[in-house]
């Protein structure tokens, strides 16, 4: 069951189509929808409400699809994280479009027509089946392929044609640790979210997630004596998702109201900044600091982990949602 008031932007130029995506969204349990008939308003959408799934048609006039997903893979967004779902669809099937927008790591590629039970299994799936999302930079730096999109043709009304789904893999290992049903976390996981553990902001759940998962890689090459450029990267993953958890936090910070639980998450970051800092500057060669660091990093991550800043609710409860 999915965690209640999940916010879903849909994105369609053909206010039928719209109209549908709007209705259908809207029905899944726990989503509340949003829509937009052109992408300036998606964009004014995105800046200003907490958005958790984008579904979007790709073949609109400027902005397009591809240029509103390039907009938020690349953190242009105040109030919408880089990294959440996003499910495009149309009417053709270009293959220059469909390999333009797995380099933006986009969840799913649809063909119209879609049904509404299909459309429907798709919105449940990928809010509860994430997939790793690169930094905002990297995502920043592939701007110029925007220039090589496919022009829409201006030929009057679009025809429907048959529906195609390309269906995107997950990494298991990514999967099994941030799926409600799955098993207890992998053993060689550093750091994990507990099963059915929530703060109560879905965006933030994922920013602590993303933490556990990237200090964890680090942890992993490091113990594991990779070669020095593999832990340099995953040293660069691991500050950049400290990075964000800090962004995404700020931002949610100024629009809710739950007062005494940012009181208590504030002097957590506070707690976390200088292990941040110790993180980007530490010798990776010298293995007890290294060693040092992490185990300062698994206490904080285990004082953060408890309550009252997370709650644990039973996988059939819903939950508690307040962003």
């Amino acid at each position: 069951m999915l965690l209640k008031h999940f916010n879903v932007l849909v994105v369609d130029d053909v206010i039928l189509m719209c109209d549908f995506l709007h209705g259908v969204a809207n029905k899944v349990p726990g989503c509340s929808a949003f829509k937009a008939l052109d992408g300036k308003t998606a964009a004014d959408i995105l800046q200003n409400e907490n958005i958790d799934l984008l579904i979007t048609d790709i073949e609109m006039k400027s902005p397009t699809g591809l240029e509103l997903v390039f907009q938020l893979r690349s953190g242009s967004f105040d109030a919408t994280s880089h990294d959440i779902p996003v499910i495009i669809f149309s009417g053709n099937t270009y293959l220059e479009l469909i390999q333009q927008c797995k380099s933006y790591d986009v969840n799913d590629f649809l063909a119209k027509p879609i049904s509404f039970d299909l459309l429907t299994r798709k919105i449940q799936h990928h809010l509860l089946h994430e997939k790793p999302i690169k930094s905002p930079q990297y995502y920043a730096g592939l701007g110029s392929q925007l220039s090589k999109t496919v022009a829409v043709p201006d030929d009057g009304p679009r025809k429907i044609s048959v529906a195609i789904v390309r269906e995107q893999e997950h990494k298991t290992d990514a999967v099994a640790e941030e799926t409600p049903t799955g098993d207890k976390p992998d053993k060689k996981d550093f750091l994990f979210w507990p099963q059915h553990a929530s703060t109560g902001y879905f965006q933030l759940d994922r920013r602590l997630r993303n933490f556990a998962f990237n200090v964890s890689c680090f942890h992993n090459v490091f113990v594991g004596n990779c070669k020095p450029v593999a832990i340099e990267s995953e040293r660069k993953r691991a500050g950049e998702a400290i990075d964000y958890l800090f962004h995404i936090a700020k931002n949610m910070k100024q629009k809710q109201r739950r007062y005494d639980f940012w009181l208590l998450f504030e002097q957590r970051l506070e707690k976390l900044k200088p292990l941040a800092a110790e993180l980007a500057e530490v010798n990776v060669k010298h293995h007890s600091q290294v060693l040092a660091l992490l185990k300062k990093l698994s206490y904080w991550w285990m004082q953060t982990c408890s309550r009252p800043i997370i709650q644990l609710h039973d996988e059939n409860d819903g939950g508690a949602r307040h962003d």
